[in-house]
């Protein structure tokens, strides 16, 4: 007999957590492993993210109903609001490309979603909005739950040799974490400093927003003459990364010292 979890929260970016630590639980209980339980999480923190920033157009506008269905070795998860309904099918394939140009990242979120789950479906009504997605179990066997949200991130920055500046998020660079972490980028171009280190050893997760916040900087850097190296990141990051494609666009190394060698090039 399947397991359905319910959670209703308010369509508010702080509250986006909550949703995920549900499905991190329910998703471990269908018997997936870290990496699976993952994908889940972030297909929904970006489901989420576009409630608040596209339907409702906005925090506090309306309220985000989440059913969690476990089963053995599958997982779905439905989410209802009351927003502002859109067609998915108008939504194109971001263009990632090495040329700054052509960079068009809007539409990571579904993109993503519909890479990492292996059912996405919308429907519209009288209702409300309703998106149901469905991931299956790869392998047999279970995990034991990966770590919830956890504590807040915290972003540390330093100047080092020849003018170069690192930027060490720390924590997750979600739809809350994404806008700090992109000041704190700006601040540093608009003080004419175009040569940036992004230090990803302690980025446990990255969303859509986390994303864009890198371009946005780094088409600033490269406008200017300088760069953006990321370094140190853990895989599941970096399965990210590839998965939209932006390996293409960014230089990552493994070590601080090996970035810095590049932006001495």
């Amino acid at each position: 007999m399947a397991d359905v979890r319910r959670l209703v929260v308010s369509g508010r970016y702080e509250n986006i957590p909550l949703i995920i630590d549900l499905v991190r639980e329910a998703a471990a209980d269908a018997g997936f492993d870290e990496p699976t339980v993952y994908h889940c999480q972030m297909s929904v923190d970006e489901a989420c993210t576009n409630i608040v920033e596209h339907a409702y157009g906005g925090e506090d506008r309306g309220d985000i109903e989440v059913t969690c269905t476990v089963a053995e070795n599958v997982f779905s998860v439905t989410l209802l609001d009351q927003g502002q309904p859109f067609d998915p099918e108008s939504i194109p394939v971001p263009v990632i490309d090495s040329d700054i140009h052509r960079i068009r990242p809007g539409g990571i979120g579904l993109h993503l979603m519909r890479q990492l789950m292996d059912e996405v479906h919308f429907s519209f009504s009288g209702e409300g909005n309703r998106l149901t997605m469905v991931k299956r179990a790869r392998d047999e066997g279970s995990a034991p739950p990966p770590g919830g949200v956890g504590r807040e991130t915290t972003i540390k920055i330093r100047e080092v040799e020849d003018g170069a500046v690192v930027i060490s998020p720390d924590g997750r660079l979600d739809s809350t974490a994404a806008p700090e972490f992109e000041n704190t980028m700006l601040d540093s171009l608009h003080q004419g400093k175009y040569r940036l280190v992004i230090d990803m050893s302690s980025v446990t997760y990255i969303s859509s927003r986390g994303l864009k916040a890198l371009v946005t900087a780094w088409r600033i850097a490269r406008e200017n003459g300088g760069d953006i190296v990321l370094c140190s990141m853990k895989l599941a990051v970096f399965d990210i990364f590839q998965m939209v494609g932006f390996t293409k666009v960014f230089t990552i190394v493994e070590t601080i010292p090996e970035a810095l060698s590049v932006l001495r090039r």
